[in-house]
């Protein structure tokens, strides 16, 4: 009878035992889970962070074009043009002279040579773009460098332009630019067509100047 008694107590104590190790199994399985759920979730919009904008600290040198670095290479270019077309510095008195009844002056000393001038102006255009620039606006008169005595301008904005790339190669890419005028002009932007060529290292206007401002 005692046998009978202490066999029974084993299972008892036995069946006790199995169900409090259930019972805390549960709650560390329920907690794994959890865990796996939170790792398994997705990425929040707020969690994807915004590549930054590039940086441009020369426009003479960049080596990656797309619709961001094109504004400031084009930015520059066109401070270039302005330069070779209004004669250069500007320094000193202007010399003139007249020629079949127009009158010219010299470009100042920096750019009053066919190399200086190419030299300037390739380092934002293709030597194909500067050379149509200086064939249309430039003579040569006793060994130097002239243009017709006038200047020119444009109202339209290009560093506050935007630029929607049209057909790429890895040497030569063509954007489609919207440029804005001033706020105050009551005018829509003008959309320009601009090429674009890899020289070496470094992206250069493709465009001759003239075409595009």
């Amino acid at each position: 009878m005692k046998s009978k008694q202490i066999t029974a107590g084993i299972l008892t104590l036995a069946m006790g035992l199995t169900s409090a190790g259930m019972a805390m199994a549960a709650p560390a399985a329920t907690g794994a889970q959890s865990a796996a759920k939170t790792q398994a979730a997705p990425a929040t919009k707020a969690d994807k962070k915004t590549a930054p904008a590039q940086k441009v600290t020369d426009p003479t040198l960049i080596k990656s074009l797309n619709h961001e670095t094109a504004v400031p290479l084009l930015v520059e270019a066109e401070k270039r043009y302005f330069y070779a077309l209004s004669g250069g510095t500007g320094t000193g008195e202007l010399e003139t002279f007249t020629e079949n009844g127009k009158e010219y002056r010299y470009l100042s000393a920096d750019i009053d040579t066919k190399d200086e001038l190419l030299k300037y102006l390739m380092k934002s255009y293709t030597k194909q773009a500067s050379e149509f620039f200086i064939k249309k606006f430039i003579i040569v008169h006793e060994g130097r460098l002239a243009q017709l005595n006038a200047d020119t301008g444009n109202l339209l904005e290009f560093e506050r332009a935007t630029a929607k790339m049209i057909s790429m190669t890895p040497t030569k890419r063509v954007y489609k630019i919207n440029v804005p005028f001033p706020k105050e002009i009551k005018e829509s932007s003008k959309y320009i067509v601009v090429k674009f060529e890899k020289v070496g290292d470094y992206w250069r206007v493709d465009t001759a100047p003239h075409l595009i401002f």
